[in-house]
């Protein structure tokens, strides 16, 4: 029965339905625009920022261009005897130097550089493409509010990610210090950026850490502090 406007109320009724409709394209829209590409996606399923577990490798360390520490890292060994200093400085270490050395590694087994990641902590709303060609894609991301909150660090860092898309894998990440910050009372913290380049997945195994660089400025209580580490991953073989 019209009424007394002069319309039913299916009609009237009708310009609801269509705002809904137009919500639900917008919230589509919306979820569209943040969902995770495809190549990204199978890139972080197979990434690490670690060397993967089972894998014997040698490891190389220069700090600040001069001191440099050539080790060996063995899965299959006992804990206190997976790291073996090979080379320090250029010369065969002697025996009290590699004891040290192993017992620092014992106690702190991971070799990822300063500010590393897990793959988890990344915001999947966050990511936003950079650049790309038929090759590669690069990606900008911010890591989720819980991981920023366990690990405050996160909070200050920006992460963009490198990947092939040919051969779905992250080839480089960097992260870095979007602004000055104190992490405990008495270190100001600069300047920080870390990059870390790994190897494309085979048929044979994972993709693999190649080398990571890390720059760091900044000050510890009254002293500056300025350090440059570069990390070097060779000889891989798996261990059963």
């Amino acid at each position: 029965m019209p009424s007394s406007t002069g319309s039913s109320p299916a009609s009237r009724r009708h310009p609801f339905r269509i705002l809904l409709g137009a919500l639900s394209l917008l919230v589509a829209a919306a979820s569209g625009t943040a969902a995770v590409p495809d190549c990204l996606r199978e890139a972080l399923g197979k990434f690490s920022t670690e060397a993967p577990a089972g894998w014997a490798y040698t490891l190389t360390t220069v700090r600040n261009g001069k001191d440099r520490a050539t080790a060996r890292f063995d899965p299959a060994k006992p804990p206190a005897g997976r790291w073996t200093l090979l080379q320090l400085n250029g010369r065969a270490p002697n025996a009290k130097e590699a004891s040290q050395y192993a017992q620092v590694r014992a106690a702190n087994n991971s070799a990822a550089p300063q500010g590393t990641f897990q793959k988890g902590d990344i915001e999947p709303a966050s990511v936003e493409l950079l650049r790309e060609d038929a090759e590669r894609a690069e990606f900008r991301c911010a890591f989720r509010a819980e991981a920023a909150s366990s690990d405050k660090m996160l909070g200050h860092l920006a992460l963009r990610l490198m990947v092939n898309k040919r051969s779905p894998h992250v080839e480089k990440f960097t992260l870095e210090l979007t602004a000055p910050y104190s992490p405990v009372l008495g270190v100001k913290m600069r300047e920080l950026r870390v990059e870390m380049s790994f190897t494309a997945p085979s048929s044979t195994g994972p993709s693999l850490p190649v080398a990571s660089t890390s720059h760091f400025l900044g000050r510890i209580f009254l002293i500056g502090v300025e350090e440059d580490l570069a990390l070097t991953y060779s000889d891989f073989a798996k261990r059963e």
